[in-house]
């Protein structure tokens, strides 16, 4: 018998069973027919094509597809993303991937994702007089919408006569997803329309499927469960969900909402209703440091930052640095996204991540995790503990509360010492220093033992810190000793004639232990590099100028508008479009990258900051527009960095999270200048051109205040309660307060 009957026989017969179990049979025809469309035999006299041999990954298994992006959301108990692509070439538009934010994967490894089919399986379907459709990137549109301010992704489409909508958001305190989709005719004629939509797990993580007609559940377990069902009233298959609008008169309309659960009952979720879900998840977002300005534009860049945060961050405090790409963990990003969500209003995410990194991030001597794992003294990244003692400051700061500070003392006293210990701080000089780099390049790339320009910084800040703690602690010892050392580290960061991080009147990424600057490395094997890479193939690799030398501009350790911020800055422009030309800065010069050469939007905000304290705008407007622009401007969504990645075992590009704590912490600090300390209120706003108006509700020591900044027509002066109030050098200093109030500020 010929091979292709038994298989399209076999189609057939498996189609009888689906048709029985409920799917409709024009759809099913053209499942069979995709099917078998390879199995036709050749037309006379043609050239048979070869028969691949092998089955290749679905293109959704890529995470950096051209024109691909993903709009995120979640709120600590699931991690959903909508993917949207231009292209159908590049991926399943609409996609949906679904995830745990207690467990890292790859895109392949995501709760919807099929092998063969990728995302296919996710799409919401309908059909018009018996014409199937589904999102096509050519006939559709996405876009963040917040209404009663809940971050929804809305998806517009047409099939055929009709306009479809679909509105997709994440209730705050379930784990669920909640997709409302709304099929309106738009032609003059009435028309037959339907609905469908599948719970098709991934095979590698589910193994069990059940289908309860009753109640209309679809329920899939393996490692974990997921149950689909909706309110409305249904028809259930083996695997999909059927809405039957019937006939649709011209402009009527038909709207369905489909509940997607994991490891909860449905009884157990339907305690609550619908409308209680949205009230209290309005009342969260409308809690959360909410802004406006004059510009839309960078409204999207704040507001889907502020999204994101929420949805990257486990309940639990677990964060992958990379989503679908490292699976790992850092305390440097943690604790740059706990500084983001105590700005954003959101204290309690920023909670959960100090607890996590104090519990399991920092060992018994107080040295910390990167990577997920503790490192040898020669290669800890030193700026951590500077930085996670910042953090929890910060939360202090907003919060009003010192609990975390008390509950992790003993944890802060094993950070501030372990800096200070003789094998990384000389003690003539109080700098530190080891052969790891603030990118994690080592001795193998040519690092050698040195002084890192953020170890030093970030040190003295959190030393600083660490000695307010110890003040508050009854802890004079301590205090005294950290205070005195933070002081010694600045000094001799800043003007020591040997050993400063300052050479020619601009900070320098490093300094040899002899003091020599080191501008270059030099890879023990440069065959050893992956092929291609510049530091493979460059003769001299130069590692500075580097982005991180701006971060003392950032952080105030240095006069902004000086001279040796303006040289710093001015270096900075060597890194933009190194070797691409769609803008963006690289981490440092390029022919000392071991990875593949690109921009990075961390290190460009690092810049972006940095140039808005200096009152650099032209520098600041270029960045926030290359944000909106580039890849992932559309949805909020950045990766890493934009470039190649063509070498194995190289992990794919993702999304990194602190990527989206960086442009919280340019709005908020910055922008808007709030900069609360445990025992005072400081606004110091920053306006820039285009930039005439800021509005925003921020939460601060457990109540809001509203600021308001306009341009002035002469001189600077602030309101407060509509009270004119003396400002001091651009600045506001108000007493904490727990009766809500405005601040109006005129710039």
């Amino acid at each position: 018998m010929n091979p292709s009957i038994q298989r399209r026989d076999f189609l057939k017969y498996t189609g009888i069973a689906a048709a029985a179990a409920g799917l409709p049979v024009h759809l099913l025809h053209a499942e069979i027919a995709r099917e078998t469309a390879l199995q036709e035999p050749a037309a006379p006299g043609a050239e048979t094509p070869p028969v691949p041999r092998d089955q290749k990954l679905n293109i959704d298994f890529q995470s950096n597809n051209d024109g691909c992006e993903y709009y995120f959301l979640g709120n600590g108990l699931i991690t959903a993303a909508i993917q949207s692509v231009k292209a159908s070439e590049a991926g399943t538009h609409c996609g949906v991937l679904l995830m745990s934010p207690e467990h890292f994967g790859r895109k392949a490894s995501t709760f919807l994702y099929h092998p063969e089919r990728g995302l296919q399986n996710s799409l919401f379907n309908v059909v018009v007089n018996d014409a199937g459709y589904s999102p096509k990137p050519e006939s559709s549109k996405l876009s963040w919408t917040y209404p009663d301010a809940i971050p929804t992704v809305t998806a517009e489409w047409q099939a055929g006569a009709c306009a479809v909508r679909e509105d997709t958001f994440c209730p705050i305190g379930e784990p669920a997803l909640v997709r409302t989709i709304t099929v309106r005719n738009t032609s003059s004629a009435p028309v037959k329309a339907l609905a469908y939509i599948a719970l098709y797990p991934n095979l590698m993580l589910f193994d069990e499927y059940s289908v309860d007609r009753t109640r209309m559940t679809l329920t899939a377990k393996g490692f974990s469960e997921m149950r689909m069902f909706s309110p409305h009233t249904t028809r259930v298959g083996d695997r999909h969900l059927y809405f039957e609008f019937g006939e649709l008169a011209p402009d009527a309309s038909s709207t369905v909402t489909v509940v997607l659960i994991v490891d909860k009952t449905r009884e157990e979720f339907e305690k609550k209703t619908m409308d209680a879900l949205r009230k209290e998840s309005s009342a969260y977002w409308s809690s959360s440091t909410n802004m406006t300005t004059n510009k839309p534009a960078y409204d999207h860049l704040y507001h889907t930052s502020l999204s994101s945060l929420r949805a990257a961050v486990a309940r639990s405090g677990k964060m992958d640095g990379g989503i679908w790409q490292y699976n790992l963990e850092w305390v440097r990003d943690q604790s740059m996204v706990a500084c983001a969500c105590s700005m954003m209003g959101r204290t309690d995410i920023a909670e959960s991540l100090l607890r996590r990194m104090f519990t399991y991030s920092v060992d018994e001597f107080g040295g910390t995790v990167d990577a997920s794992r503790t490192r040898p003294s020669e290669t800890m990244e030193l700026d951590q503990n500077g930085e996670l003692i910042y953090a929890l400051w910060m939360h202090r700061a907003w919060s009003g509360s010192d609990a975390l500070v008390r509950e992790y003392w003993g944890k802060v006293q094993l950070l501030a010492d372990y800096v200070l210990k003789p094998v990384f701080r000389d003690p003539a000089v109080g700098l530190v220093k080891n052969t790891r780099e603030y990118w994690e390049r080592d001795a193998n790339f040519g690092v050698k033992e040195g002084y890192e320009l953020t170890y030093q910084m970030w040190n003295i800040i959190g030393l600083e810190k660490a000695a307010e703690f110890a003040d508050a602690m009854q802890a004079p010892g301590d205090a005294q000793r950290w205070r005195a050392a933070s002081a010694l580290m600045k000094t001799s960061f800043l003007s020591h004639p040997k050993f400063s991080n300052v050479h020619e009147n601009r900070f320098i990424k490093r300094r040899n232990a002899d003091g020599t600057p080191q501008f270059t490395f030099e890879p023990r094997n440069r065959k050893s590099i992956p092929a291609g890479m510049p530091m493979n193939v460059e003769t001299v690799s130069y590692c500075d100028p580097d982005s991180s030398n701006v971060q003392p501009i950032i952080y105030g350790i240095v006069d902004p508008k000086g001279e040796l911020a303006a040289n710093t800055l001015r270096s900075m422009e060597e890194l933009w479009n190194q070797r691409w030309t769609d803008g963006g800065y690289g981490r440092y010069h390029v022919t000392s990258e071991s990875d593949s050469p690109g921009s990075w939007p961390i290190a460009t905000m690092f810049v972006a900051r940095a140039s808005l304290e200096a009152g650099n705008d032209e520098k600041v407007i270029r960045v926030l527009d290359w944000l909106g622009k580039v890849k992932g401007g559309a949805s909020g969504a950045w990766l890493e960095f934009y470039g190649d990645r063509p070498v194995p075992p190289l992990p794919p590009v993702g999304i990194v999270v602190w990527s989206w704590a960086e442009i919280v912490m340019f709005f908020v600090h910055h922008v808007l200048g709030v900069r609360p300390s445990p025992t005072e209120l400081v606004i110091r706003p920053k306006l820039f051109k285009g930039l005439d108006s800021v509005d925003a509700a921020v939460p601060v020591h457990g109540s809001v205040v509203t600021v308001k900044i306009r341009r002035a027509e002469k001189q600077a002066y602030a309101l407060v309660d509509g009270k004119k109030t003396a400002m001091k050098g651009g600045t506001l200093t108000l007493p904490h307060t727990a009766a809500p109030r405005t601040v109006e500020l005129f710039l």
